[in-house]
């Protein structure tokens, strides 16, 4: 009996958790639309939803009357975050690079295959772009994630271009694999990385990677904003970027003899 209790708690966890990361990748939705994206009950999802929003972590959004993460979800992210030396870093370095760019800044951390956006410094431009804290992204046509893997290993680069679906994005996404290899050693070469309207139509970045004491990337930083303007001060701002990258790394005990 107590076997099966186990098992019952593992599954009712499992589906919780399900559902945590289902809302954090969708944002709002109604109790029908998690059921029937992960294949659940209506009676199991229902109960779940119930008791995920006593404990808080999900919250009802009054307008649209659909389920979204609530603060509990928020406090535990950023109690993650907070553990992060990247992220703990991210303030005093990207409020002075948004400065400097006059663009919007960004911190990503990459996990499995993405990268996820952990910090944002809004420039004084105005801007409209769809990436938010917490958003995912894919790694081979973001900035962010090019130039996160500009630093790896040669053998780790080459298995994980290997496995990557390589989907078209817009008409400048590289979803050759040779293609990507070379603008990842392109990338190393100068410094940064050159998102060039390759994730979402008319925004445009440049990025570099964060590199840990053993010179291995932890995280990546860009400055983005429309594509018209960034690519314009790209002589400028890849470089900019660049630098800034480098005093966080060399924060966080990186050396540049230790660069791979």
């Amino acid at each position: 009996m107590r076997t099966n209790n186990r098992g019952s708690l593992s599954g009712t966890l499992e589906r919780g958790l399900a559902i945590l990361e289902f809302f954090a990748a969708t944002g709002e939705a109604s109790a029908i639309m998690v059921a029937e994206a992960l294949g659940l009950s209506r009676s199991t999802t229902y109960r779940i939803l119930d008791r995920l929003e006593e404990l808080g972590y999900l919250e009802i959004n009054p307008a649209s009357e659909r389920f979204r993460l609530g603060i509990k979800a928020a406090e535990l992210g950023m109690a993650a975050l907070s553990g992060i030396d990247a992220v703990r870093l991210a303030p005093s370095y990207l409020q002075g690079l948004a400065r400097a760019a006059e663009e919007t800044a960004f911190l990503a951390v990459v996990d499995d295959d993405s990268i996820v956006y952990v910090y944002k410094e809004e420039g004084p431009q105005p801007v409209t772009m769809s990436s938010q804290i917490g958003s995912r992204r894919p790694l081979y046509c973001t900035g962010l994630g090019k130039a996160y893997m500009s630093v790896l290993p040669e053998d780790e680069r080459a298995l994980l271009i290997k496995r990557l679906e390589l989907r078209t994005l817009t008409p400048n996404t590289i979803t050759n694999p040779a293609a990507l290899e070379a603008e990842l050693a392109r990338t190393k070469e100068r410094g940064y990385a050159i998102d060039n309207v390759e994730v979402e139509e008319g925004v445009a970045c440049f990025a570099a990677p964060v590199l840990d004491y053993r010179g291995l990337p932890v995280a990546a930083m860009s400055v983005a904003g429309p594509a018209d303007r960034v690519l314009s001060k790209g002589e400028r701002l890849g470089p900019l970027v660049a630098r800034t990258a480098k005093g966080m790394s060399r924060r966080l005990g990186y050396v540049e003899s230790l660069r791979p």
